[in-house]
């Protein structure tokens, strides 16, 4: 008793010594479940019927309703990184026999070509890291590469198979209004699926370098300047060196009244072991009107060529192409130009979109013709209307009529989907 009495004795004065306790903080416990927080599931749906009828007899109307299905899994920022990986199949619910999914040779029972074969295979595999103290984000793995409209580079999203790129992309924002990208990559992933019958189909190898800045310092205006340095072993005439520049831009009218402007200028050689050996140029210009009930406006697209000699094979001219762009959103949607002509090409085009009914409906006109030589390619006519309904779908319609002239054949296209996603 003496001996725990003199022991509190002790311990109150040396705290009275010590004076008060310093209070420390309780200790939250882990929890056991922050990392899975971090983790969701992702994935969509999309159905779609497609037609496609070709005025030539070397092609039979084709018929397609196709099935799109992904499924994924992604993190948010752990320590600075970021994973994603996704997996995508798709299928057709339509005869093998009233379709074509492939281009070129075999032309499966003189079909017209809807590029949506029956596939199943990894669309993303990626893991980034994010360095905040230095502005710059590096990416390396399966994934998209999507540069401004996409013109250039993209993941040709209208097909039910996208393009990706194994690549390693390093982005820096560390100078105040510019955003610097580089990226590597050493195959392109084609949009004809796991089961195309060539490996060129498939994917595209090779070494291959892109550079791209975006200044967006001046009040609504966003400067751009890029190189695409592709150099495929499967695809040699696709092989190019790609310079240009871009500034796009808005300016306020009125209270009501949007103007919006684009403006590209590119150049491009060949490259690599390119059996084609060229300089040639691509402008483009569009100006639009935008308000609360309208959008309109003008546009030319102009892509430069050689131009072909009556002994000439057409694959050996040089011309302005674009093989990794999202070509589907540009010179109308029949898809007749995917590729630039041999004697170049010049789209005339204008549009008009509106909202009714709960879609945004916009028609367009092209007026085509070669540039080497000035001939008549046709005009066509274009409609999409689409709708989103609640938060995860989303209706598309769209249609596309070209009457073609002199060699360009008459096409018509048209489709329908419905797309739900989580």
């Amino acid at each position: 008793m003496k001996t725990t009495t003199t022991l509190a004795l002790a311990l109150m004065t040396a705290s009275a010594i010590a004076g008060p306790a310093t209070e420390t903080p309780p200790v939250e416990p882990a929890k056991s479940d922050s990392v899975l927080d971090s983790i969701h599931l992702f994935g969509d749906a999309r159905l779609r019927y497609e037609y496609a009828d070709f005025n030539d007899p070397l092609y039979k109307r084709a018929n397609l309703l196709s099935i799109r299905a992904r499924l994924g899994v992604k993190t948010d920022s752990i320590y600075g990184f970021k994973f994603l990986v996704e997996a995508d199949g798709t299928g057709a619910l339509s005869n093998r026999d009233i379709y074509n999914p492939y281009p070129g040779k075999p032309n499966y029972n003189g079909r017209a070509v809807i590029a949506d074969p029956n596939s199943f295979l990894l669309n993303r595999l990626q893991l980034s890291y994010t360095a905040d103290p230095i502005d710059t984000t590096v990416t390396v793995g399966r994934q998209y590469i999507k540069f401004d409209d996409q013109r250039f580079l993209g993941a040709v999203g209208w097909r039910q198979n996208d393009q990706t790129f194994d690549a390693a992309i390093l982005e820096n924002s560390s100078i105040d209004n510019l955003n610097i990208t580089y990226a590597y990559f050493n195959q392109v992933n084609r949009i004809f699926g796991s089961q195309a019958p060539t490996q060129g189909l498939q994917y595209w190898e090779g070494n291959n370098h892109l550079i791209h800045l975006d200044y967006d310092g001046i009040d609504a205006v966003n400067l751009r300047g890029f190189a695409y340095l592709l150099d495929f072993d499967e695809a040699v005439t696709s092989s190019t060196n790609t310079y240009g520049l871009e500034v796009e831009g808005n300016y306020e009218m009125s209270a009501d009244n949007k103007l919006s402007y684009l403006a590209t200028v590119a150049t491009q050689t060949d490259a690599g072991d390119n059996i084609r050996e060229y300089q040639e140029y691509y402008v483009r210009g569009r100006v639009g009107m935008e308000n609360d009930c309208y959008n309109y406006g003008l546009g030319l697209e102009c892509m430069t060529s050689e131009g072909q000699a009556e002994d000439q094979l057409a694959n050996t001219v040089g011309r302005f192409v674009f093989p990794l762009g999202t070509n589907h959103k540009f010179n109308g949607f029949a898809d007749a130009f995917l590729t630039t002509p041999a004697n170049g090409l010049l789209d005339y085009y204008g549009w008009v979109g509106t909202k009714y009914f709960g879609f945004k409906h916009t028609a367009s006109v092209h007026y085509f013709r070669t540039q080497h030589d000035s001939t008549e390619l046709g005009w066509e006519i274009d409609y999409v209307a689409a709708r989103k309904i609640g938060e995860y779908t989303k209706v598309v319609i769209k249609g596309a009529y070209l009457d073609g002239k002199g060699a360009q054949m008459d096409i018509a296209r048209a489709s329908a989907e419905i797309n739900v996603s989580f």
